[in-house]
């Protein structure tokens, strides 16, 4: 017997003060009787039974009845005393001191348990250690709300069967200073056997082990800590569903799932899983499957389904498309899923960027395009018409690469046939549509010829099926393919023949009665020549000429065909290939006898010009001057606008001729740095030279301008009697010098941003490159035709200077033109001044 100190001292007392104790024997002489009494009527039998399966069954009697007392006699104590159990269970006693129970003791609580309170397995001497299951009818003697509650729960029903539950013991500390389980110690005790539950509310918005809920809720605002059940049986779980989501339960007002809710016959967990609202694959049913098991097999197959499991958290769920807990019948014109609000549901994710960007891959945009649609309008104004769903399937809604999904191409006029019976019809007879059936991707189907969502009538301008479009924009998408027509032994040049026939033609001005490729093929059922029921078969393309042309007979319809005779030179063949030479040598012929008169004519007029008094108008230098201006002007049109317009005639026979892409920029730099060098001559010469500085005062603009441009626009609109003279340079030489001043900065600057953009942009913004490009062209074209329209009028077609002036390759100028024409300018230079020009009479 283990004694502390304290205790060996007492005993010792009492052995010294008092007569020894009778053995166990000796009290059991006595205290076997069940039924033996004090002379208060208290009951001090003794179960030998009771005391045999105790504790305390080899602690002699003496230790806990200790008080002294004569043992000979009955009854042995004037006063009976408690047992103290604190002699042997010091540290017990002094920890349940502590306790909740302990306080309640010492604030002299009767109903406050003692020692054989809990310990006490029966009679007075039964005592035994709390174990889980020995704690339970220890505990109910006091607590017996809370102990029925716990005999209906899943613990206790666990516990009948034997296997591992928890007891009262397992929640609750007996002798600690701790109070009732908190929220977080009541977590910490139900993870120590459910642990996946923990985890998968860790997992959630609950917030168990992080999240913005942390802290607040645990395992016991769902579960009856004592009648725990499973949830879907537990009304306390239910109860507090609705006490943190009331917004939840009030949605379900005027859902189909209203009364269901009511009548107790749908519950939150019959949607949400216990601990993880998580969507997630498992093999058996859960959230909306449970009740449509039909639609959760067909949604598991489907594109979204399988995004999800592939880690796409933004692929549309049940909710997403019946909105969550409000959901009202399909038929509802408030329903997400009503045709009339279809699409703009659809469209919260496929009219999304992180949607149509998912995996960087940008997918089409659907939306915009469908509601432009024919569809689309017609759904506008809430007509019946074609949907997301109608193409795509409610629920399966499965790639269109995947063989079983309604848009796979195989499928695709089965889907448009629910609305188009007849044409689709029409089309499985076709050879495109037997085609299709054949396995042949590349035959086309609906969306090939009518686009995927932006369905336009044929009657629409826009659309590619309109008659003015209808060849280029689908029929050549096939049939203008080398690589198809090699493939499946198409006729080549199918297009291009029938561009180059009336129809054709008549079609390009915009004819409207005018046959195109579906007037003879027809517009779904199209055959083969082969085919006996197409409409180019030879035994019916009579009755399909006739359609336009009433006396059609056979010869008519072998008149007119794509490509005649391929492969043999027929008649038109021949005449054709008479005319080709009969252009050639007559046009030829025709150019050059006017070209022998030109050159005629010229010589003519350079002999006259020689022969007449002249002034230098232009020094060798200037017309130098002028020569490297021509050049690389010319130069830089050419080669520069040859890359903006790579598919102009005059381009190809460039490249034929060997002036490739590589050739052409290399050229167009050589001739921008020929004409900015050429340009700094020119300011050297006007700085520098006495001429050029008269010459340059000369070109200033002044108020006399103006003035001489309205005389002038007076004079031939003979709304003045006489025609102005003018200064050294008249008002159009003025603007067209500084007109090409302006224009030479403006195209050196842009052309060194673009001929060296990574290096202009480390100090301009980004934008400086586009810009510069869209100056550059417009400005090239402003130049270019600014010389064709001014600056060739004046010298060459103007009346009195045609065939040409020779001042751009002489210098020279009539002195008769230059008084006429330049009355002014002696008084302007301040005869004789230094500068004007020397005259030259005649052969001088």
């Amino acid at each position: 017997m283990n004694l502390p100190a304290a205790g060996w001292l007492a005993l010792l007392l009492l052995v010294v003060g008092r007569p020894v104790a009778a053995d166990d024997e000796t009290c059991m002489d006595c205290h076997e009787d069940a039924d033996l009494e004090s002379a208060n009527g208290r009951k001090v039998g003794v179960d030998a039974k009771e005391l045999a399966a105790s504790a305390h069954r080899t602690v002699p009697c003496g230790d806990c009845h200790d008080q002294p007392g004569d043992y000979d006699d009955a009854p042995h104590f004037d006063r009976y005393r408690r047992v103290n159990c604190n002699k042997c269970h010091a540290a017990a006693q002094s920890s349940f001191a502590g306790s909740f129970h302990g306080i309640a003791a010492a604030r002299g609580d009767p109903q406050a348990p003692r020692c054989r309170s809990c310990h006490q397995a029966g009679g007075s001497h039964a005592i035994a250690p709390l174990s889980p299951r020995t704690s339970e009818a220890a505990c109910q003697r006091c607590h017996a709300k809370e102990a029925a509650a716990y005999d209906g729960s899943v613990h206790q029903a666990a516990a009948r069967l034997g296997k591992p539950s928890p007891g009262c013991t397992s929640c609750h500390a007996t002798h600690s200073a701790a109070l009732p389980p908190s929220a977080g110690a009541i977590n910490q005790s139900c993870s120590s056997c459910h642990q996946d539950a923990m985890a998968s509310m860790a997992a959630t918005g609950h917030g168990l082990g992080g999240g913005e809920m942390s802290g607040k809720i645990s395992c016991a605002a769902c579960h009856d800590v004592h009648a725990t059940h499973r949830p879907h049986l537990d009304k306390g779980t239910l109860e507090a569903c609705n006490a943190c989501h009331p917004q939840e339960r009030e949605q379900f007002v005027g859902s189909v799932h209203e009364q269901l809710l009511a009548g107790g016959e749908m519950t939150c967990l019959s949607c949400h899983t216990t601990h993880q609202v998580l969507d997630k694959a498992d093999e058996g049913g859960f959230g909306c499957g449970n009740c449509h098991a039909k639609v959760e097999a067909d949604y598991r197959k489907s594109a979204h389904r399988l995004a999800r499991l592939h880690g796409d958290k933004i692929a549309a769920t049940c909710g997403d498309c019946h909105n969550g807990h409000h959901v009202v019948p399909v038929t509802d014109l408030t329903s997400p899923v009503h045709p009339c609000q279809e699409p703009n549901t659809c469209g919260k994710c496929h009219g999304n960027e992180s949607v149509i960007t998912a995996d960087y891959v940008r997918l089409p945009i659907s939306l915009p395009r469908y509601i432009a649609s024919i569809h689309g309008i017609n759904w506008r104004v809430c007509m019946p018409t074609a949907v997301c769903s109608d193409c795509h399937g409610a629920h399966a809604l499965i790639t269109g690469s995947n063989p079983e999904s309604t848009i796979h191409k195989t499928n695709l006029a089965v889907t448009c046939g629910r609305c188009h019976e007849k044409v689709a019809g029409e089309y499985a007879d076709s050879v495109h549509g037997r085609a299709v059936a054949h396995g042949i991707g590349d035959s086309p189907s609906c969306t090939d010829c009518h686009d995927e969502h932006l369905i336009q009538p044929h009657t629409d301008p826009a659309s590619p099926s309109h008659h003015e479009r209808l060849a280029q924009a689908i029929c050549a998408k096939c049939h203008e393919n080398p690589e198809m027509a090699a493939r499946f032994g198409l006729p080549p040049e199918i297009i291009e023949s029938y561009e180059d026939s009336y129809h054709g033609w008549a079609t390009q001005r915009g004819g409207k009665a005018v046959a195109v490729c579906t007037d003879c093929h027809n517009t779904h059922s199209i055959g083969s020549a082969l085919d006996p029921q197409s409409a180019i078969h030879k035994n019916n393309v009579v009755q399909t000429c006739a359609r336009c042309h009433p006396n059609a007979n056979p010869a008519f319809a072998a008149s007119y065909t794509h490509v005649f005779a391929r492969g043999q030179m027929m008649a038109h063949d021949w005449v054709r290939l008479v005319y080709i030479w009969l252009l050639v040598l007559v046009l030829g012929g025709m150019a050059i006898h006017n070209l022998v008169i030109l050159l005629f004519d010229l010589r003519r007029h350079r002999r006259r010009q020689l022969g007449e008094p002249a002034i230098r108008r232009l020094t060798g230098g200037e017309v130098v001057q002028h020569a490297v201006l021509l050049v690389t002007f010319s130069g830089l049109a050419l080669s520069g606008f040859a890359l903006r317009f790579p598919g102009a005639f005059w381009v190809s026979w460039m490249t034929e001729l060997g002036f490739n892409e590589e050739l052409r920029r290399l050229f167009h730099r050589a001739m921008a740095i020929l004409l900015v060098a050429g340009s700094f001559w020119h300011l050297v010469y006007l700085l520098f030279t006495r001429r050029g500085r008269t010459l340059g005062r000369a070109m200033v603009p002044r108020l006399a301008d103006l003035k001489d441009a309205l005389a002038t626009m007076a004079y031939h609109l003979r709304l003045a009697p006489n025609r102005p003279t003018y200064g050294v340079f008249d008002y159009t030489q003025k603007a067209e010098y500084w007109a090409l001043i302006w224009g030479t900065i403006v195209m050196s600057i842009t052309g060194l941003v673009l001929w060296f953009p990574e290096f202009a942009t480390t100090f301009m913004p980004a934008w400086t490159v586009r810009v510069s490009e869209t100056i550059h062209f417009y400005e090239a074209i402003l130049a270019v035709s600014a010389i064709i329209i001014w600056h060739f009028f004046f010298v060459i077609f103007k009346p009195g200077t045609y065939p040409m002036s020779w001042i751009w390759i002489d210098g020279r100028m009539p002195l008769d033109e230059w008084r006429h024409h330049h009355g002014r300018a002696e008084a302007e230079l301040g005869a004789p001044a230094e500068g004007l020009p020397p005259v030259h009479r005649g052969d001088a």
